[in-house]
């Protein structure tokens, strides 16, 4: 097992354990390693999604929008802006926005993840 991978699982781990200040520096820690293997590595983004995630079931929506961003960046250039790896993103980022009351630019973000999916 990777580091990367030890770092995902235990940020996971402390999320479902109720640790989410520990889920966040995992995740970071993660984010760190992924960038260790190159601008092109698809777990970059995953590693920011993870961490987006994390943010945003704390409510901290603030900062989990930014990292959404550039996860919804960093996959679209390494893998394409059609890639299968955005759905997830997509729908998570369209959470954030519903809960933070900006429904119609979720049903956007809804939308694109549709539209990958149909394809």
């Amino acid at each position: 097992m990777s580091s990367w991978e030890r770092y995902n699982i235990a940020g996971q781990q402390a999320l479902s354990a109720g640790r989410p200040s520990e889920a966040e520096n995992q995740f970071k820690m993660a984010i760190t390693e992924a960038e260790s293997m190159g601008p092109n590595e698809p777990k970059i983004a995953q590693s920011m999604s993870a961490l987006a995630n994390c943010l945003r079931q704390q409510g901290k929506f603030a900062d989990a929008e930014p990292m959404y961003k550039k996860a919804v960046e960093t996959m679209s250039r390494i893998k394409g802006p059609t890639c299968q790896e955005l759905i997830p993103i997509y729908d998570n980022y369209a959470k954030m926005l519903r809960a933070n009351s900006r429904a119609a630019e979720a049903d956007k973000m809804e939308a694109k993840a549709r539209a990958i999916f149909a394809k």
